[in-house]
């Protein structure tokens, strides 16, 4: 069984300081990225042997919700909706149901498991380009995929590119409470 991907995430967060993180990326989102390579290069390489596809994308979502909750953002994670299982929604299951085109489906790709997770995204997301995909290698897909090798959509780049998209679609006002 491999390690214990996120005990090893919350390790090297730790060891960065978890208030440090939080204190910088609330005052400038774009140190995130600096975070996400500081912190997936600490847990890679603690890995070993055992950082394959599935256990590299399982830490890309481990540290894609860290960072969604430092960020502030606003976000639903591991969701179902109309029966299908979504992995971030971005802001919220009842904006994506009320306004499709001001939010985010965003899977993350283990394995095999590419024709099914944009299956369950594209029915609930009808803009395609509302739907991003993570994964630790880059795939063939007409979906923007955020991935570890370099790119266009590094993953490090996600949480700046979640919070200019909901900026530019007028919801990155801080919600501290539930209501819109």
């Amino acid at each position: 069984m491999p390690a214990d991907v996120k005990d090893l995430l919350y390790s090297a967060i730790n060891e960065i300081g978890r208030e440090k993180i939080r204190m910088d990326v609330a005052s400038d989102v774009d140190v995130c990225a600096k975070y996400c390579i500081e912190i997936f290069n600490k847990c890679s390489g603690r890995l070993g042997s055992e950082a394959n596809d599935e256990t590299l994308a399982t830490l890309c979502e481990a540290l894609l919700h860290f960072m969604l909750t430092t960020s502030l953002l606003p976000s639903e994670r591991k969701v179902c909706m109309r029966s299908l299982d979504l992995d971030v929604v971005i802001p919220s299951t009842r904006i994506l149901a009320k306004s499709p085109d001001k939010s985010l489906v965003i899977q993350v790709i283990r394995g095999k498991d590419l024709a099914a997770k944009v299956k369950q995204a594209e029915s609930v997301q009808p803009y395609r380009e509302n739907i991003w995909l993570v994964s630790a290698k880059q795939l063939q897909t007409n979906h923007r995929n955020y991935h570890l090798s370099s790119g266009s959509f590094p993953y490090s780049r996600i949480i700046y590119d979640i919070s200019a998209f909901l900026s530019e679609k007028g919801d990155r006002g801080l919600k501290l409470l539930h209501g819109q």
